[in-house]
C-alpha cells in the first residue's frame, strides 16, 4: 500500500498562484485541495516508509517557500457489524 498524507498549509485560499508555488515545489504528483479551511498538498504517489516521505516532503515544501501548519495521516478504519 503507497502511503497517503496531507501537508496542509497556513493558506486559506486555494488559487492558480497558491497552485503554482506547489508545482514548481515539485509537487506535481500530488494534488491541491482544501482540507479543514487550509490549502492542502495530498501526497498520495510516492513509494517508501510513510515517515521518510513525509520527512522528505516537509523538507521540499520548505525548500518552495511554502509554508506548512502540519501533517494529516489518514488511517484505516475497522468496525465489526452489528
Amino acid at each position: 500500500m503507497t502511503p497517503e498524507f496531507y501537508l496542509v498549509l497556513r493558506n486559506t485560499n486555494v488559487d492558480d498562484m497558491l497552485a503554482d508555488v506547489v508545482y514548481e515545489a515539485g509537487f506535481d504528483d500530488s494534488s491541491l485541495v482544501v482540507r479543514g479551511g487550509h490549502a492542502a498538498i495530498w501526497v498520495t504517489d510516492r513509494s517508501g516508509e510513510l515517515t521518510e516521505l513525509i520527512r522528505e516532503a516537509l523538507a521540499q515544501a520548505s525548500d518552495g517557500g511554502l509554508d506548512v501548519l502540519h501533517v494529516e495521516i489518514l488511517r484505516d478504519v475497522f468496525a465489526k457489524a452489528q
